[in-house]
């Protein structure tokens, strides 16, 4: 049968193109309040240097700038951190506290409301999970830890000889020869999901548990993902296998035994649930028909391969799904009864849509970026990245670069630029204030880490 199901996977990944790659569009903090001040977090000391990338260990995204400071803002813009070099020693630098020196740093996590940090640092030939300051126990291999959404439990993926655990706080669990995949939190900072990543095993088991790994609920998953969450992290799917066939299972994070079992296909990818975890949709093969499903409704698929996951629009009236046609891409809008293709780009990404059915999308002609807007086209950067509409969906705001210089954009509906925020030596992703009235994001303006707050209005 497992090669009966990679005959089949390959198939329609030639055929259909349904790849792992998830949108990289950031999401509103869900849990914390947003500051509401323009706030200088942090200063960086003038004898501080940063430190190249380590190798095996992923880093944050320093915006394509050699020996640039690696720089984590929290979500609600109430913390900061960065990395730092002195003498050949790393170090990090959390909210002005300067943490202790380390051989090597990998990735530093911060809550959401940017009040703790954790990261894994190497100590006497081991590695360490530092939380808060503190060492927890040595192992051999750390993976990227990930906080709760109530910022008060930390989860992370640790080997020591040939035995993978799954740690959260200081509770170990029993370990296992096969990996494990990134967990997940529940909504409510009360249970935790992964899966023992057996590769060598067609099916591998879907794990949700309590934090003291005491009460667990079992599944078998398949295929890319493994399983997904949605945004607000109260339901999971997954793809399970039977007879040969595939199928997608979903079922509430807090009632793990009450499970909806999908329709068969032949193969199933690209799985993702709506933001509130109500609708679904994903890619299939059904007798060599290519299909996107958005709940209980089938809509054939163009020919072409999807480098992103499908976008359900917030209204759940249709699905949005980049496409790869020789090689140019696309934007197909399914299950909206309209014939038109989108127009073609040599690149498209970050697909989002507004509450009320609004789009926009990253795109590359040539060597010019620009977002696409309702189709509409914006001027061109050297670079533009994570469109995101505000909250009454009359604006999409992005970042851009140009000649060397990066700042946030604001602009209309159409695409047209309402104004161009100053521009500074690192800008990240921008969210809003609980009013939906201003934008917040934060900054590098020399030696200064600054949490920026600005109106949006026109």
């Amino acid at each position: 049968m497992k090669n009966l199901l990679c005959i089949c996977i390959v198939l329609f990944l030639s055929v259909a193109g349904c790849s792992r790659e998830k949108s990289g569009v950031a999401s509103q903090p869900a849990v914390n309040e947003v500051a509401v001040a323009t706030t200088v977090l942090a200063t960086i000391a003038d004898d501080e240097k940063p430190l190249p990338t380590i190798p095996g260990h992923e880093m944050r995204d320093t915006q394509d700038q050699s020996a640039s400071f690696q720089v984590i803002f929290g979500e609600s813009g109430k913390g900061v951190a960065y990395l730092a070099d002195k003498g050949g020693k790393v170090y990090v630098v959390h909210n002005s506290t300067r943490g202790k020196e380390y051989a090597s740093v990998g990735t530093v996590v911060l809550s959401s409301d940017g009040r703790r940090i954790a990261y894994a640092a190497r100590v006497e030939g081991k590695w360490s999970m530092v939380v808060d300051g503190r060492e927890g126990s040595p192992y051999d291999v750390l993976l990227t830890p990930i906080f709760s959404p109530d910022g008060q439990h930390v989860a992370y993926q640790a080997k020591e000889g040939k035995r993978w655990y799954m740690v959260v706080d200081n509770t170990q669990n029993a370990g296992t020869a096969a990996s494990y995949t990134t967990p997940e939190f529940s909504s409510d900072s009360k249970s935790i999901a992964y899966v023992e990543a057996a590769a060598s095993n067609s099916k591998m088991r879907l794990i949700v548990s309590d934090l003291k790994f005491g009460k667990q609920s079992e599944k078998w998953s398949i295929g890319d993902q493994l399983f997904t969450t949605n945004r607000d992290r109260t339901r999971i799917a997954a793809v399970q296998v039977v007879d040969s066939k595939f199928r997608v299972i979903d079922f509430n994070f807090a009632n793990p035994d009450v499970v909806h079992e999908g329709p068969l296909y032949d193969v199933i990818e690209n799985l993702v649930l709506s933001d509130d975890g109500m609708s679904m949709s994903y890619c299939a093969l059904r007798d060599r028909k290519r299909l996107i499903i958005l709940d209980s409704r089938e809509e054939a698929l163009p020919d072409g391969r999807a480098p992103e996951l499908p976008v359900i629009r917030p209204d759940k009236k249709g699905v949005g799904v980049l496409l790869i046609s020789q090689d140019r891409f696309f934007l197909h809008q399914a299950f909206l009864n309209s014939k038109e293709k989108g127009k073609m780009y040599d690149e498209a990404a970050n697909l989002t849509y507004s509450r009320d059915g609004h789009y926009a999308y990253a795109a590359r002609k040539g060597q010019d970026w620009l977002v696409v807007v309702n189709g509409k086209e914006g001027p061109a950067f050297d670079r533009v990245v994570l469109p995101v509409f505000s909250p009454d969906g009359k604006l999409v705001l992005y970042r851009a670069r140009k000649d060397g210089k990066r700042f946030l954009v604001v602009a209309d509906t159409a695409g047209k630029t309402i104004k161009q925020q100053p521009a500074y030596e690192q800008v990240f992703q921008p969210v809003f204030t609980g009013d939906g009235k201003s934008v917040a994001y934060g900054v590098k303006d020399g030696n200064k880490l600054i949490w920026k707050v600005e109106k949006l209005d026109k």
